[in-house]
């Protein structure tokens, strides 16, 4: 259990590190492009569309370590309220179902970077193969299925901060 909480704690950290160097070329590229839409009469075309896909792989990545933490996979009006026992099947509840439909997304988004790869067709603006920015939403299912059960996990050992028995009684 050890050795999967260190493997999972260095993928979010290599996450983490993804999504701060992608946040921070995002804000690039987006201030350059408006600094030269106001001082000329042109603009960069490829900025929309290369930060609308990054923002994808953004909110994915976030999303993952969201269900990491158990903010994603949680009613808080209802889990807050649990005791422990009830804490560990609403959880085991959330986690079936997020776990089904992450995977449902990630086969869908599998057959979609298949298909734009079998028509070959690429992006307007920057001429990439659209499969390139697609791929970029079963990449983050992934995450969200590991990050699920990791939590999933956690709870189920007691190692979450939102399970640990308060005074004792459960």
């Amino acid at each position: 259990m050890k050795v999967y909480k260190q493997i999972m704690g260095f993928i979010a950290g290599v996450e983490k590190i993804v999504m701060s160097v992608l946040l921070v070329f995002v804000t690039v590229i987006t201030f350059a492009n408006v600094v030269v839409r106001k001082l000329s009469d042109s603009q960069f075309a490829w900025t929309e569309e290369l930060v609308i896909n990054l923002f994808v792989l953004l909110i994915m990545l976030g999303c993952g370590l969201c269900a990491r933490e158990g903010s994603l996979i949680s009613l808080s009006l209802v889990f807050d309220r649990l005791k422990v026992g009830g804490k560990k099947v609403f959880v085991t509840i959330i986690t079936v179902v997020n776990t089904a439909f992450w995977i449902l997304l990630l086969k869908t988004g599998m057959e979609k970077v298949i298909t734009q790869m079998a028509n070959g067709k690429h992006t307007f603006s920057l001429g990439w193969p659209e499969w390139v920015f697609s791929v970029f939403l079963p990449i983050g299912c992934v995450f969200l299925i590991l990050h699920t059960i990791e939590f999933f996990i956690d709870v189920m050992t007691n190692n979450a901060p939102c399970v640990k028995p308060e005074g004792g009684n459960d």
